[in-house]
């Protein structure tokens, strides 16, 4: 990745690495919609900078209002909200659009169908609606969706990119002025307070 020197911004002349393992601890935890997101961004970045180092001062992005996405890509792009780089909208899903500002290049990005497990997204669509009706979630039931994330998690970061996720150039794209999402609730919290099962 490549930023300016300073706050008064030349370009600088080295390169520096991002790992997942930093971007993990800027959100707070590793966990599939990371992960998903790494792979993704990781895949668009590499088709809109071929020859290896990511501009972080060239890209806008649209994505998903989730905290694992606006994280990844503000941590792997530099795009940022109050700048207007990075859009928030949900209608793009569980995937990303990135824009190359100097060439106007644009890629949608997203997993390939069938990846992420019907069980999972069951499960998370399950306690994620029973909370917000202010209902009680037993700690298995935590427990049993995290371990099919972590499942999840292992298997993409062991899958060639190119199996788990699909690419499109897109054509004419104008990127939107503001976020048609700007506010949502914070997910990843909604069950901080439930206990864990004695192990």
């Amino acid at each position: 990745m490549r930023d300016t020197d300073s706050a008064l911004g030349r370009l600088s002349l080295q390169a520096k690495p991002i790992t997942l393992k930093d971007l993990a601890r800027l959100h707070g935890h590793a966990c599939d919609g990371l992960v998903i997101s790494w792979i993704e961004l990781h895949a668009a970045l590499k088709e809109l900078f071929p020859q290896g180092v990511v501009d972080r001062t060239d890209l806008r992005v649209l994505s998903k209002n989730g905290p694992c996405w606006v994280d990844a890509a503000a941590w792997m792009t530099g795009a940022r909200v109050n700048h207007g780089t990075l859009v928030l909208d949900n209608t793009v899903g569980n995937g990303f659009i990135l824009e190359q500002v100097s060439t106007g290049h644009a890629i949608r990005v997203g997993l390939r169908p069938g990846v992420f497990p019907a069980e999972l997204a069951d499960r998370e669509r399950s306690i994620r609606a029973r909370r917000a009706q202010g209902e009680e979630v037993r700690p298995e039931e935590i427990d049993s969706a995290e371990a099919l994330a972590s499942s999840l998690s292992r298997s993409m970061l062991n899958t060639p990119p190119d199996q788990a996720v699909e690419m499109e150039r897109l054509r004419d794209f104008t990127f939107p002025a503001e976020s048609a999402s700007p506010l949502a609730p914070r997910g990843d919290i909604i069950n901080r307070d439930v206990a864990r099962t004695p192990h």
